[in-house]
């Protein structure tokens, strides 16, 4: 059977975690950077700039959006409408500082998406450690 997300907070005693500060610069295990403004309301706005992309080198900074909840975040890049990935994670505090401990889903366009053999290519995942640079 399968279960969504939702059924399972609302199955599950919240815990309400310690509140992070994931407010200014950050940089992740492949370089890639970013930067992140956090409202009282808990709405992150920022920029991003990968150290990897398909076409090999850095992307030039695109806008970030997304969300905190208490240590809880989640934020994403619109790629130029050719992918977008989205990240969700929390922060922790590390042995040398703070991180920012994160999985994420890339999902990009193919050229034939009925073709079985680039099908595979639509949807990327994988995890990144961020961390104060």
């Amino acid at each position: 059977m399968r279960r969504h997300a939702e059924q399972f907070v609302h199955r599950t005693r919240s815990v309400r975690g310690p509140v992070f500060d994931f407010s200014g610069q950050w940089k992740n295990e492949l370089g890639s950077q970013m930067v992140l403004m956090v409202s009282h309301d808990g709405t992150v706005n920022g920029q991003y700039k990968s150290a990897v992309s398909g076409a090999g080198g850095e992307t030039p900074w695109m806008d970030l959006s997304g969300t905190t909840g208490a240590d809880l975040i989640c934020f994403a890049v619109n790629w130029d409408d050719v992918a977008i990935t989205s990240w969700v994670g929390h922060g922790v505090a590390g042995d040398d500082g703070p991180e920012i401990l994160t999985l994420w889903q890339l999902v990009q366009n193919v050229p034939d998406i009925e073709n079985p053999e680039v099908q595979w290519k639509t949807i990327m995942a994988g995890a990144d450690n961020f961390f104060r640079p």
